[in-house]
């Protein structure tokens, strides 16, 4: 009896050195728990909060900021492109991004064009596309409605209304539109706040460099990211040893002129590639590098073009028409590509409350949080993960926003 008390007191406190070692880890790697945020008055907030519901601010007042940052949908609008003014979705079909924890971000806009949460507020407002305004009519509107002259009094001492200041009051109700989640409690020493599979979930978070992109207390928001990394996943696949090697072989096959004399049809030169490369490192080219591609397609592009299907510029180069169509995992609705210098850079988006905002990507195109989590995995972080692992990443962000 004396020893089994013995064994379970050693085993639990070898469970508390590995909480502890995991939270210390965390820490290290530059995850933060949630902090207070607010620096604004409650008038202050109380305006922000009556003007972010405000219809009247929109050209025909149908609009408000909550429309499309709903917290019922995770502060965003559960659509795959936001829906503005007379029903126009978004030129570029661009993603709603969430406004909860949106305070802890050092970019805005998926293009990460303003750096302060004031001036993305005035984007939105002005957007021939969302709520179609002016800053004069804004300001006209608010001056007409009795209620306001008081509010912002209160709020800024007096009661002149400005577009300025009207966006400085959105943003300091948005200051408090802030989520905890158990994450947040194992961070701050709780190491029971977590469960086993949220703890393994946290741990490959870290191992897989997930936090390279996704820290600080946001999860996401700090940095401008190349996305993808990887073009193709083949770099996920196998080692550069085997990639160098299937990269000879296959840029040989398509040098070589027999490949077009000697086959009638894109089979038989199928084979015949099959033959040269052999069997495994065909697979690995056709998943790796031409995984886009219908089987049929991937016949005639594979034994044909290759690689020069798409990279047509000089130094092997891809051409911007072709890279707005095959840069991504996904189909790339919208041709968007982010920050135009450099080029395909993004915001790093917040994960504190990302099971909720579904769908994912700029574009919206990814349903599911398992596909987009296999996805970041595959084509940022050149490795890959099993379903067990992807069930544990994904019950991590759910800790993350999981109430307390």
């Amino acid at each position: 009896m004396r020893s089994l008390i013995i064994l379970n007191t050693l085993v639990l406190i070898s469970s508390l050195y590995a909480n502890e070692a995991l939270r210390s880890k965390a820490l290290q790697h530059g995850l933060k728990p949630m902090t207070s945020t607010n620096k604004y008055t409650k008038e202050m907030i109380h305006l922000g909060e009556k003007l972010f519901f405000e219809k009247n601010l929109s050209l025909n007042r149908d609009i408000s900021c909550a429309s499309c940052h709903d917290t019922k949908h995770g502060g965003a609008d559960g659509r795959s492109t936001a829906i503005g003014h007379k029903g126009q979705k978004n030129p570029s079909h661009l993603n709603t991004p969430t406004v909860l924890n949106t305070v802890f971000s050092k970019h805005y806009f998926w293009d990460g064009r303003s750096r302060t949460l004031q001036d993305q507020a005035k984007g939105p407002l002005q957007a021939p596309f969302e709520m179609a305004s002016t800053p004069k009519l804004i300001e006209k509107r608010l001056r007409r409605d009795e209620r306001y002259p008081k509010l912002f009094n209160k709020a800024f001492g007096d009661s002149q209304i400005t577009f300025e200041r009207t966006a400085e009051a959105i943003s300091a109700y948005e200051n408090t539109l802030v989520t905890r989640g158990r994450y947040d409690r194992f961070l701050e020493g709780d190491l029971q706040a977590l469960n086993r599979e949220e703890k393994e979930g946290l741990k490959l978070f870290i191992d897989k460099g997930c936090i390279g992109c996704h820290n600080g207390i946001g999860l996401g928001g700090q940095e401008m990211r190349k996305f993808p990394l990887l073009h193709h996943p083949i770099w996920s696949m196998t080692d550069q040893k085997t990639i160098n090697k299937i990269r000879i072989s296959y840029l040989d096959f398509l040098s070589k002129s027999d490949r077009q004399q000697n086959f009638s049809n894109d089979i038989d030169r199928y084979g015949y590639l099959r033959k040269n490369l052999g069997e495994h490192e065909l697979k690995l080219l056709k998943e790796g590098y031409f995984q886009s591609y219908t089987p049929q397609q991937a016949y005639s592009i594979m034994t044909q073009k290759g690689c020069y299907t798409c990279h047509t510029e000089p130094n092997f180069g891809v051409d911007k028409t072709i890279l707005k169509e095959k840069a991504f995992a996904f189909k790339n609705t919208g041709g968007f590509l982010g920050k135009d210098k450099p080029g395909r850079y993004f915001r790093a988006p917040l994960l504190r409350n990302v099971v909720q905002t579904a769908p994912y990507f700029h574009n919206g195109k990814i349903k599911t949080l398992e596909e987009a989590v296999k996805i970041m995995i595959t084509y940022q972080s050149r490795s890959q993960v099993n379903d067990k692992q992807i069930v544990q990443l994904t019950q991590f962000l759910k800790a993350v926003d999981a109430p307390e």
